[in-house]
């Protein structure tokens, strides 16, 4: 065998080893399995051929057409890296935001992407907390499967609503859950009664025992921040408010009102006459040393045939 027909197998059989080393990291299964068979029947052709140019030319032709396509695979690989990599970022982005609610994590001065463990703020906000009455009950009546796709719905009917008025569920508990309304206590309130509603055309569209649902407002102060590990990031609130929030759900059903808000929330309603507003006093929660003044609320028969979803203008809320 000649020197420049050695040289060509050596060449070949490199490029061989090249294609197979590199190619399954660019993902490239095809391509690189064609450049691989080529050099090494070219490296074949060579090292029996002899002095057969003819067979050694055409084992070396095959070899270049199967370099080019595969050249163009490398090229076309990095050159389509940015906008993969571009498109990963974004779906894990969007997955984040499933699970750290970006209301807060906007007021905490961050984006999904560089929120840290441990990132916290102190401000006012309005707390929500719905849930389902006697959902045990509900239980004893459905198959497990049948209450999950039951309450699963509920969800989802109330992350609508709820982003509907500017606010986002912090966490879901069960058969309830806790939203967070950082701009007026209106955007709860519409939000709670809208939910009334959604709740009843959820039980005309659903086969089986109809569901009830109470509601508790409460607004004030809140710490907000994250907290978990570098395996696992969560968003928590910390507040009394929060947990007064908790106790007036818990009177609704003894009180007969879906929709019960404090004092506190009513003081600070700028239009009063857009709701109808029933005096409980004060009542003894748990936890608390001082009874809470609540009121149970509905939409004023004016209100009440407008669509609940139309938003008032954003109010700052007074200190």
């Amino acid at each position: 065998m000649t020197s420049v027909t050695a040289a060509a197998a050596g060449a070949l059989g490199a490029l061989a080893l090249v294609a197979v080393a590199t190619g399954p990291a660019l993902r490239r299964r095809r391509e690189t399995l064609e450049a691989a068979a080529a050099a090494a029947l070219a490296l074949v052709a060579t090292v029996l051929g002899g002095d057969d140019f003819v067979l050694i030319g055409v084992a070396l032709v095959l070899s270049a057409a199967a370099v080019a396509r595969y050249t163009q695979a490398v090229l076309s690989a990095t050159r389509d890296a940015p906008a993969r990599l571009f498109a990963a970022f974004e779906r894990e982005s969007e997955a984040r935001g499933r699970f750290l609610p970006r209301t807060l994590v906007d007021r905490l001065g961050r984006t999904l992407d560089d929120v840290a463990i441990g990132d916290r703020a102190t401000e006012p906000m309005t707390v929500l907390f719905a849930d389902i009455r006697d959902s045990t009950a509900l239980t004893e009546q459905l198959s497990s499967e049948d209450a999950f796709v039951l309450i699963a719905d509920f969800f989802a009917r109330s992350a609508r609503v709820v982003r509907e008025h500017r606010g986002s569920i912090d966490k879901y508990l069960g058969d309830g859950y806790m939203a967070l309304f950082p701009r007026c206590v209106e955007d709860a309130l519409d939000a709670a009664l809208a939910l009334q509603n959604a709740v009843r055309e959820l039980n005309r569209e659903k086969l089986g025992p109809p569901i009830e649902v109470g509601v508790g407002i409460h607004t004030g102060p809140v710490t907000f921040g994250t907290v978990g590990d570098a395996r696992h990031i969560d968003t928590t609130v910390v507040s009394d408010t929060v947990n007064t929030a908790k106790r007036v759900e818990g009177l609704s059903k003894r009180l007969r009102a879906p929709v019960l808000a404090t004092e506190d929330v009513m003081h600070l309603v700028r239009e009063p006459a857009r709701y109808i507003v029933r005096p409980l006093g004060a009542q003894p929660v748990r936890g608390k040393r001082e009874p809470v003044d609540v009121m149970a609320i509905e939409p004023a028969p004016e209100v009440r045939r407008i669509n609940l979803g139309r938003r008032p203008p954003v109010v700052k809320r007074r200190n």
